[in-house]
């Protein structure tokens, strides 16, 4: 049987090792991950308590219009019920909006150091990728901008951007808008929003008043802590979600992810003593990370881009004998920097030990 030759070209994702696996290869009783960015401070009791009762249901189908979260997600973002889309983690939207607005006679605008899906998600459909520079580590618009053609009929932007935690501010973003033609999809992938916003970070979802060709895409995975659960969400006008829904599997969000979408859409207070617990560790990094002499990225997300100098691979599998599991960037076409999630003081402290050990044994 021969595969087509898109798929065969498709370099498989990579996922971070589990703690599971780590410590039974090295025989390690202590084991951290800071690889995927997720939130290390799990997922709110008050949310769990909340979906216990629905464990007996779990024989019947979910409901395949997501009618008690886009209800609730809805009225929490001001926007119409008719403007959501739910995926099992934005990842599918991002197939979705491939499987809709791809062909091999269509091409794609991304980053040429940013999410691999989006390009994952073109070579699925066959259509070409354009790939425009980073600036700075950071989404150059101007740059997106020039790489718009013919052809082009979908447009991935990641902000603040995945691996390096750069973001493109709002004037920017409204300027390239202006620019890009409106029978262009524009994707806003703002899986990292609620640790972003701030500042002069772009507010997204007013725009859609103005520009019907955008897509914002975030997730429950992150600040959320539903990582496990894989449900995303998209916001777009309703032309755009009546298109994708044609795509969409029937039953593709589970009972449990949505039930606890829900629950955790209540809990704003724990929510904000997530930011401040993120932005508090992040400025210990920082300086722990001065300490060392070692340079990094300022970030607006939950994971830092470090610029260590040495062989990512080297030091991901040294710290990883010690214990933490982090991200080598070898595979965003940075073969000399890691990412690392910010996790719990406890964690980061082990880190902060372990990396220097790493550095002082590699500058032997």
């Amino acid at each position: 049987m021969k595969a087509n030759k898109n798929i065969l070209d498709i370099k498989p994702y990579v996922p971070g090792k589990p703690i599971e696996e780590v410590q039974r290869e090295l025989g390690l009783e202590r084991v951290i991950k800071l690889a995927s960015n997720e939130n290390n401070l799990g997922v709110p009791k008050r949310a769990l308590e909340k979906v216990q009762s629905k464990l007996s249901e779990l024989f019947l189908y979910p409901d395949g219009s997501c009618y008690k979260l886009r209800t609730k997600l809805a009225e929490k973002l001001g926007v119409d019920k008719s403007q959501l889309i739910f995926g099992n983690g934005s990842d599918e939207i991002l197939q979705l909006i491939a499987l809709a607005y791809l062909s091999e006679e269509k091409s794609a605008v991304i980053a040429n150091g940013t999410f691999s899906e989006y390009e994952f998600s073109a070579k699925l459909m066959n259509a070409k990728s354009v790939v425009a520079p980073l600036k700075d580590y950071t989404y150059d618009l101007d740059a997106f901008a020039k790489a718009l053609g013919d052809d082009t009929n979908v447009v991935f932007l990641c902000n603040p951007n995945n691996p390096t935690g750069t973001y493109f501010p709002a004037k920017q973003l409204e300027s390239f808008l202006d620019k890009a033609p409106a029978d262009v999809l524009i994707v806003i992938d703002e899986a990292y929003y609620e640790y972003a916003y701030g500042d002069d970070y772009p507010q997204s979802i007013p725009l859609l008043d103005n520009y019907e060709n955008i897509i914002i895409l975030r997730t429950f995975s992150k600040v959320y802590s539903l990582a496990g659960c894989r449900i995303g969400y998209g916001i777009a006008s309703k032309e755009i979600i009546e298109v994708l829904n044609r795509a969409r599997q029937p039953f593709n969000v589970n009972s449990l992810a949505q039930e606890l979408a829900v629950a955790v859409l209540e809990e704003d207070g724990w929510i904000e003593e997530v930011r401040a617990i993120n932005e508090a560790q992040k400025e210990y990094l920082y300086q722990e990370l001065d300490k060392l002499g070692v340079k990094y990225l300022p970030t607006k997300a939950n994971f830092i881009f470090i610029d260590i100098q040495k062989n990512a691979q080297d030091v991901f599998q040294a710290l990883m004998k010690l214990g933490v599991i982090i991200r080598p960037m070898t595979g965003f076409g940075f073969p000399e920097a890691i990412r690392v999630s910010i996790g719990l003081p406890e964690e980061n402290k082990f880190f902060i030990e372990c990396l220097k050990k790493v550095l002082d044994s590699l500058r032997k």
